[in-house]
């Protein structure tokens, strides 16, 4: 029978297994890193936005890190709209002005834990505005009533003072949208 060495990680000792072929038998469960940012330190969160009647070039909804020591992790946006819209994801500057204030949901109920960020729709029927584009993220097209998503798998991050924006770069009719951001804190 094989026997397999390695280094305990909780007391570093030296531990051994007994494998038949030399090979270690074991199993293991998968999961988003959000799913554990939730569940072990409550840094997950959700961002429902909503902008009625929107202008073509008007942003929907900016949301800023303002965290010194964590990068925010956006997972996916998703949007619905009442007309034909299309939409970009964008990296934005600048001290945005007006809009309404939206704060995140903690998806973790247990948790305390506020996001360390500047989050705003256009709610209110104020226009955000201050913004300054700083580089094109994705694109996306809404049907009539159609929701569609911005598939980001985990690979947008935000540093301290980072933002982004989702403009309406053209739509049909005056389109409304809302969504929803998921985001975590690492």
């Amino acid at each position: 029978m094989s026997r397999i060495q390695y280094i305990n990680d909780v007391n570093g000792s030296f531990q051994e297994a007994h494998g038949s072929d030399g090979r270690l038998n074991v199993s293991s469960r998968q999961d988003s890193r959000g799913y554990y940012n939730s569940r072990d330190v409550g840094q997950c969160y959700a961002l429902t936005f909503d902008h009625p009647a929107m202008v073509n070039g008007e942003y929907c909804v900016y949301w800023k890190n303002t965290s010194p020591t964590k990068e925010m992790v956006i997972s996916s946006i998703g949007i619905n709209s009442t007309n034909l819209a299309h939409f970009s994801l964008k990296f934005v500057t600048g001290t945005a002005a007006n809009g309404t204030e939206v704060i995140p949901q903690n998806l973790n109920k247990t948790s305390a834990n506020d996001a360390d960020s500047v989050s705003l729709d256009d709610g209110g029927g104020t226009a955000i505005s201050g913004l300054t584009e700083a580089g094109d993220i994705d694109q996306i097209l809404c049907g009539v009533h159609q929701h569609q998503e911005f598939r980001l798998a985990e690979r947008v991050r935000l540093g301290q003072n980072d933002a982004i924006a989702v403009k309406l770069e053209t739509g049909t009719s005056a389109p409304s949208a809302h969504g929803v951001i998921f985001a975590y804190f690492e």
